[in-house]
């Protein structure tokens, strides 16, 4: 399995730290994740995405398979050939594994362990948005998650870290646009989504050291 390429840093995390609305469902995730038309993903990354969004894959010998890669800006920056030779990765790996339709067409599906590799990819790929101009808005994240669940917890911090977040208070974050279904995306995929709460705020008294931390004018 092909290593994935290391994720392009916020610009609001600086050199010294980590180097590293609604719910968005996994559906939504991956359709934004194949459109996005950026090359940082790799081809059999794409196959199990696109696995995911099929529900089954059509074999590579089947034309198929174009008609569903064609829908997907990041797809078409592989050829069939290098699809189908991710197909046959992916296979041998446990990715996924061949069946049948209800018509007998031969078919290709996600297999336990591809699923769980599909979500790690859209969790990866996950970033916030960055406009060049600020809407005067700050996204709040604030968590009180029990004791048991203290590695997720730990996990939740250094992610909103590495993605640039501001941190205000132990337990709350604060990042300058709006970035809530990425957010939820990220806590649901460490099982703490229940146990966090954003707030758009569109006033603080003291926010000129928040401004100078983002460099916002």
């Amino acid at each position: 399995m092909t290593k994935p390429k290391k994720q392009q840093r916020s610009r609001y995390v600086k050199k010294t730290e980590v180097e590293a609305t609604s719910e968005m469902s996994f559906e939504a995730r991956a359709k934004e994740f194949l459109s996005s038309g950026t090359s940082a993903s790799y081809v059999t990354q794409v196959v199990l995405v696109l696995a995911m969004l099929s529900g089954v894959v059509i074999l590579a010998a089947a034309p198929g398979l174009t008609v569903i890669a064609g829908k997907y800006r990041r797809s078409g920056l592989y050829s069939k050939r290098q699809i189908t030779s991710a197909i046959g990765n992916l296979k041998r790996g446990g990715y996924l594994e061949e069946g049948r339709g209800k018509d007998g067409t031969p078919r290709v599906q996600l297999t336990k362990k591809g699923e769980a590799y599909f979500q790690k990819i859209l969790f990866e790929d996950v970033q916030l948005p960055e406009p060049k101009q600020w809407g005067g808005k700050w996204t709040f994240v604030l968590f009180d998650i029990p004791i048991q669940f203290s590695k997720a917890r730990e996990a939740l911090r250094w992610r909103l870290k590495a993605l640039g977040f501001y941190q205000y208070q132990k337990s709350v974050w604060v990042y300058p646009h709006p970035c809530e279904k990425e957010i939820l995306y990220v806590a649901d995929y460490f099982g703490v989504g229940k146990f966090v709460e954003i707030l758009s705020v569109d006033h603080l008294s003291k926010d000129e050291e928040l401004k100078k931390y983002f460099e916002l004018t």
